[in-house]
Formats: structure tokens, C-alpha cells, sequence
């Protein structure tokens, strides 16, 4: 069960994306450093942040798992006001799933969803809030679901484009995610220093991150018993498998899964998982020995709990997630401690998947705020 709840909250949809058209991606890609902007335009979708004085839609260059240029889009709202000294503090938004498929964008939203909704209130304290689409959501491909360092060259380069755009930006930044983007946070802080080291990350603060995937998965697989899990496990597996050239889904998959997988890139996460279409048992679905697989091998090298991160981590997780077990988290800051880093666990009384984040505005803005000053962060490992 911690491990079903673990992987849930990697999981947790946010919205049902409809379907939109591609966003403009130029054919050939030129040549460009990660975070160099493509283009940028004013953002008057109906997921831009109300408390900002201005939304900007931008494409801008990263780098794909497989060490590919590619082209990402998303979001940039700047606080209202005069820029602090040094310019205006960063978060950069890691978000949750919606689906692998470009028109499960969270930009082509048509309204706030629960993240953004909570993000106003970062753009009204004072930081300039980016949020990044992901690549494979917004332009063409699949979003490489749970590949962690593809999240992560997302996450950090779209902070590289914003300040290109806009000279009041700081170089000090916070990532933040939820669920899916709670993972991608973890690997954020483990990769930033390295990948962009003209950038100053200051900490990652992950809202119940996914993990345990490499469990999961083998369990799933083998499962005889329909679950509403299974589209979001087979993304998974398309958007690892994406990564690594060696996997054929051939063989991973039966033919009742490869019947499936296209649509993965028709709907989204929302509609799949109320498809009957998808009703049936995950061993149904994949090929024996599955577990044995190289996909496996992929499904370990993404698991967060092996990562070490080099800035100080803070993991909100509420007591009451149905989704997410506390104990999870638990276990989580046991292996990220094991692995030598120190991380903070704050358990949010009473709080669920959804609304440990609001309940825990205050503690996390505090801990926030205690990074810009320099200080220390302590972490709570057990002694």
C-alpha cells in the first residue's frame, strides 16, 4: 500500500486538458544553448497567473534525456512592482501529471488549475513564477514521463529564459513541484549546480513526490485485476522507453498493449484513466517477464530515492494524503539521508494530496525566506 500511494502521488491529476494545436516549433530546430528563447509572446490563455503585472508565453532550447536539442514551452509571470535589490527571486514550477501527449500542456489549460491557483499567491509575495510545459506537452513527442533529468533540464532552463527575457529576474531561484513535479524537484536539486552553474539554486521543495516507481511497476505488471492505475503506468512506460534507444515496446507490451499505447498520444491523463477501453488487467496488457526487462533497468536509474541532492530540500507532505502515505515520505527522507544529503520532512496536519500545499504556505514561504538570507538549513534526518 506505501508503495501504490507513493506512486499515486507521482500520479495526481490536476485537469483534463483539451485539445489544441501545436505550439510553433521551427522545422529544422536551430541550433540554440539550453535556455536560449526560440520566441515569446504575450500569454492571455486562460491559465495565466492574474496576480502578475505581466504572462509571457515563450519556447525556449533544453535538453531531451537522450541528450538532443529540443524545444519547450512554457510560462512566465512577473510580480507587480519594483524589482528588489538584486532583481526579483525565481520559482520555477514543476507540475503534476497530465498526460504525454503535446495537447496535455498545462498552458493550454482554459483555467487555473489547483497548482496555479496556489501560485498566485508566490507572483502576489514577490517572485517571478516560470512554469515549464515539459517537453513533450506543448510541442511535438512524448513527454518522457518520469525521466528525471529531462524534468530537470526542463525545470532549470526555463529560468535560463526568463532571464533572458527580462533583466529584473535574479539569478537565486527555489524549484518547486507537486506529485510528478515533486520527483522532478528532487532531481533538480541533485543536477542544478552542475547544469547550470551561473545560476544560484537556492533549495527544492517537493509537494509529496512520486517514488518507488521500480516497485511499482514490477507489482503492477503482473497484476491480474483491472486498475484505473494503468494508463498512468503504461505513460510511464512509453515516456521512459522514450529515452532509451535499447527498449522495444514490442516486447515489452502485448498485442492487446500495443493495440492501447496510441492512445496515449490522442488523450489525455484524465480521459484515459475513465476509459473503459483500459479496463483491463496490467498483466493483460504487458508481456511476460516484463519485470526482468531493460525497462526496468531505466525504471531504477530514474528512481528518486537514489539521488543525492546538493541544496537544501524541503518535502511538504499532509498527514491525511490519501493518495501518499506519510509513511512513504518517511521512508523517502530515509534513503535521501542514507544517500548523504539532508532534507526536511514537515508533516501538514490534517492536510490531503491537494491541499498540503495552501496549509503549507506559511512554513514553506518561511523556509523559503531563511534561504534568501543564507541561512542554514538543518534538515530533520533521523539521529
Amino acid at each position: 500500500m506505501r508503495r501504490a500511494g507513493a506512486l499515486l502521488a507521482a500520479v495526481f491529476l490536476l485537469a483534463v486538458a483539451g485539445r489544441f494545436d501545436l505550439y510553433d516549433v521551427p522545422s529544422p530546430l536551430p541550433g540554440g544553448a539550453p535556455g536560449s528563447v526560440i520566441w515569446a509572446r504575450p500569454f492571455t490563455g486562460g491559465a495565466l497567473l492574474k496576480s502578475a503585472a505581466t504572462n509571457t508565453l515563450v519556447l525556449y532550447h533544453t535538453v531531451s534525456a537522450g541528450g538532443h536539442d529540443v524545444a519547450v514551452s512554457g510560462t512566465i509571470a512577473i510580480p507587480k512592482g519594483s524589482p528588489p535589490p538584486g532583481g526579483w527571486p525565481v520559482i520555477s514550477w514543476a507540475h503534476g501529471t497530465t498526460g504525454n501527449a503535446p495537447q496535455c500542456a498545462p498552458s493550454k489549460f482554459s483555467q487555473p488549475n489547483i497548482e496555479q491557483r496556489f501560485l498566485e499567491r508566490w507572483v502576489s509575495d514577490g517572485f517571478a513564477v516560470v512554469q515549464t510545459d515539459y517537453e513533450g506537452e506543448g510541442t511535438p513527442g512524448v513527454h518522457p514521463y518520469f525521466a528525471g533529468v529531462s524534468g530537470a533540464h526542463d525545470v532549470i532552463d526555463i529560468v535560463r529564459a526568463a532571464r533572458h527575457l527580462n533583466s529584473n529576474l535574479s539569478d537565486r531561484w527555489i524549484a518547486m513541484g507537486h506529485s510528478e513535479g515533486g520527483s522532478v524537484a528532487l532531481f533538480v536539486a541533485a543536477n542544478a549546480n552542475s547544469w547550470a552553474p551561473e545560476l544560484h539554486l537556492l533549495g527544492a521543495v517537493a509537494y509529496a513526490p512520486g517514488f518507488d516507481i521500480p516497485d511499482f511497476f514490477g507489482e503492477t505488471s503482473v497484476s491480474k485485476f483491472p486498475s484505473t492505475t494503468l494508463p498512468l503506468l503504461a505513460m510511464m512506460v512509453e515516456g521512459i522507453a522514450s529515452t532509451d534507444p535499447r527498449v522495444d515496446l514490442k516486447t515489452v507490451l502485448s498485442a492487446k498493449g500495443m493495440a492501447l499505447l496510441p492512445s496515449l498520444q490522442t488523450d489525455c491523463a484524465g480521459l484515459l484513466m475513465g476509459s473503459r477501453a483500459w479496463s483491463i488487467p496490467a498483466a493483460d496488457f504487458f508481456a511476460p517477464n516484463v519485470g526482468s526487462s531493460l525497462l526496468m533497468q531505466d525504471f531504477i536509474a530514474n528512481e528518486p530515492s537514489r539521488l543525492r541532492p546538493q541544496v537544501p530540500v524541503l518535502i511538504e507532505q499532509g498527514t491525511n494524503d490519501a493518495l501518499v502515505p506519510y509513511d512513504g515520505m518517511v521512508s523517502l527522507r530515509l534513503s535521501l539521508c542514507g544517500n548523504g544529503s539532508h532534507p526536511e520532512l514537515h508533516a501538514v496536519m490534517g492536510g490531503t494530496h491537494d491541499s498540503a500545499m495552501a496549509l503549507s504556505y506559511d512554513h514553506t514561504g518561511a523556509w523559503i525566506a531563511d534561504r534568501l538570507k543564507g541561512m542554514p538549513a538543518s534538515g530533520n534526518c533521523p539521529a
